[in-house]
């Protein structure tokens, strides 16, 4: 898989923030000598947390690392905007890459969002589960490109069978957005 065939080239002393660490990736980034990787969630009960962390509000600072990883966590954060403004923050530039993914409704050119959907019922009709607070649409990109993140667009169907998509939590399709800060002047 692209990810952790791209762990080779982990250097030394390289910092990794994982949001809602997934197992398998825990597995992985947690046994890789000299990395300091930050397995976090808002739940200190979740599987595999290191700290406590609050995605609007990172206790990190500026520049602080080299991959961040939060794979389906937006949806869930009611001020996604702060979220990823958070992220950038503490994204080294150039050199550091954040992969966010999100479940992306292909037949909405706009997020899906409204505050009155405010009930597991309600949340779970539009939004396609009782967690979130909104469904993106085609738009996803241009609210990271809004946080001021540089995205790539990649999908892994031609990478990953179907196996492998059950086992990374993954669905086909689904586009992976690879995002890096790149400060200019």
């Amino acid at each position: 898989m692209l990810i952790l065939n791209s762990l080779r080239i982990m250097r030394r002393g390289m910092k990794i923030l994982h949001f809602a660490p997934e197992p398998i990736f825990y597995q992985r980034f947690s046994s890789i000598p000299n990395v300091d990787y930050w397995s976090v969630d808002l739940n200190p009960k979740a599987f595999g947390v290191r700290k406590v962390v609050d995605i609007t509000n990172i206790p990190f600072d500026d520049n602080t690392f080299d991959l961040i990883m939060a794979t389906h966590v937006l949806e869930h954060i009611p001020d996604d905007k702060k979220a990823m403004s958070e992220l950038y923050r503490v994204l080294k530039p150039a050199v550091g890459v954040a992969l966010l993914t999100v479940p992306i409704k292909d037949s909405l050119f706009t997020t899906l969002e409204n505050p009155e959907y405010n009930t597991p019922e309600l949340r779970t009709k539009y939004y396609g589960q009782s967690d979130h607070v909104r469904y993106y649409g085609l738009d996803y990109p241009d609210r990271l490109r809004a946080a001021k993140f540089s995205v790539d667009e990649i999908t892994l169907d031609r990478i990953l069978n179907d196996d492998d998509f059950k086992k990374f939590g993954m669905f086909k399709g689904e586009k992976f957005h690879v995002c890096r800060k790149f400060i200019y002047g």
